[in-house]
């Protein structure tokens, strides 16, 4: 894709007529300043890692906390899979390729990570600091055009 030549590319001698389309040529745009546009995103209010990796990463995870931990029905006994020295898109891929995958919680304490992989249903969180709690979206919430595994 091609992108509109920026002003700085143009000469200065240029009118500004010459510009594409209506507007008054390329630039921000009129409005008191820069500004992060008309209305922000659900998950840049949030913490920019994590959370926003997993928006962008794959709409197939709901993030359930930006400082907690998973918790299902039985107090985890059992419902998960603990796994160490993963990186957040290791964790992220591994729950959404297994079938039997119910969410995922990242967290990183010092230089050591860790990834818990749910196998029952996610119910509430619990507040830890550094943790990250993210829940698999439903068929039903995927859509009709969206196949889970």
């Amino acid at each position: 894709p091609s992108l509109p030549p920026s002003p700085r590319s143009s000469p200065s001698l240029s009118p500004p007529s010459l510009g594409p389309g209506p507007g008054p040529g390329p630039g921000p745009g009129p409005g008191p300043g820069p500004g992060p546009g008309p209305s922000p995103s659900p998950s840049s209010l949030l913490s920019p890692s994590a959370s926003s990796i997993a928006t962008l990463y794959n709409p197939s995870f709901q993030l359930l906390s930006t400082s907690g931990v998973c918790r299902t029905d039985d107090k985890n006994k059992g419902n998960f899979d603990e796994l160490w020295g993963k990186s957040y898109p290791e964790c992220h891929d591994l729950c959404l390729f297994s079938r039997g995958c119910t969410g995922f919680e990242y967290a990183v304490k010092g230089k050591a990570s860790r990834c818990k992989l749910f196998k029952g249903p996610i119910l509430s969180t619990l507040p830890v600091g550094g943790a990250r709690c993210y829940k698999k979206a439903s068929k039903t919430e995927l859509g009709p055009h969206k196949k889970r595994l």
